[in-house]
């Protein structure tokens, strides 16, 4: 029973003189600078009097001699409070080129894109949303409050690209057009509002060359849902 208290007596006397000599050597810089006096597990070693006292530090290995008992401590226990943060790092390498559209199919230099769209049924006016754009080509998609769908195209600032539609409407009514001067505010219909079916060619300036195959559908379409559908491919070549 006396061996414990005497023990419990030298950790806390221990403890004192650590704190005391960490307090006048100034720890968190001390042990920051000395990572060859922190063991295989973390810990710094010492050893002191068991009367308390000075203590000495000790690289791993070191063995108490002359009567003092070992003492130890993680090393992490007596880190300081984080420092200043740093400069910004240099802007690292550009990444890897990311997966290709998961709509797009490219055969033999040409790519084909699915063409998919549901445009609910506006309280009022119309709803539009972009059904394709590429090239310079931007065709919209259009849905009345009435449920009425339609399609519109348009081309480049340039407005001098060529555009020719042929397509059917409802079940037996064709139509057809075609225009050179195609351009940002252009409009071209694709189709007559209502529900229909529309192929169209377009080449811009560049030679680059797009077709497609659109059909259009006033609500209600696909199924139950409440609005216009849109659907169609268009060839990139």
């Amino acid at each position: 029973m006396r061996r414990l208290i005497a023990t419990r007596r030298t950790m806390a006397k221990a403890g004192l003189a650590l704190a005391a000599f960490m307090a006048i050597a100034g720890g968190v810089a001390y042990a920051a600078s000395s990572a060859a006096l922190i063991g295989p597990h973390g810990n710094i070693n010492g050893c002191v009097s068991p009367n308390g006292g000075e203590v000495n530090l000790w690289k791993p290995g070191h063995r108490c001699s002359g009567g003092r008992v070992i003492i130890s401590w993680p090393a992490h226990s007596i880190a300081g409070p984080a420092g200043p943060a740093g400069h910004a790092g240099a802007t690292g390498p550009t990444g890897a080129t990311g997966p290709s559209n998961p709509a797009a199919t490219t055969l033999d230099g040409e790519t084909v894109a699915k063409l998919q769209l549901k445009e609910a049924t506006p309280g009022s006016g119309s709803a539009t949303q972009t059904l394709y754009s590429g090239g310079g080509l931007t065709i919209s998609a259009l849905c009345s409050s009435g449920g009425t769908a339609s399609l519109q195209a348009n081309g480049p600032a340039s407005a001098d690209s060529e555009l020719a539609i042929s397509g059917l409407e409802g079940t037996s009514s064709t139509f057809g057009s075609e225009t050179a001067t195609l351009g940002p505010s252009s409009n071209a219909t694709l189709g007559s509002a209502g529900s229909g079916e529309s192929t169209f060619s377009y080449e811009n300036t560049a030679g680059q060359v797009i077709s497609g195959h659109v059909g259009y559908q006033s609500a209600p379409s696909l199924g139950t849902f409440a609005g216009c559908g849109f659907f169609g491919v268009a060839t990139v070549g």
